[in-house]
């Protein structure tokens, strides 16, 4: 009973680190979220962002398997989004 006490209060803390990680790879007009290790990438305001916030995962999805930020995996709706991440500052 101890260790699922100790583990419901743990459980806030560890949610709040994941998104604090994912604000570590926030740039000007995107939306990132980490989700199982992998870095998803929006373009803020999107369709496609608004999809993933309501089923989570989008219709279709392009995968750069070690080419986002500090070698993850970088995932999104749109390959051109990748890019255009990859390459803002």
């Amino acid at each position: 009973m101890k260790t699922l006490i100790k583990t419901l209060a743990l459980a806030p803390l560890v949610a709040l680190t994941l998104a604090a990680c994912a604000s570590g790879y926030s740039k000007p007009g995107f939306y990132t979220e980490v989700k199982d290790g992998r870095l998803w990438v929006f373009e803020e305001g999107s369709k496609s962002l608004a999809e993933f916030q309501k089923s989570g995962e989008p219709a279709k999805q392009y995968t750069k398997i070690g080419g986002g930020p500090d070698g993850m995996t970088i995932k999104s709706d749109d390959i051109k989004t990748i890019d255009k991440y990859m390459a803002a500052k």
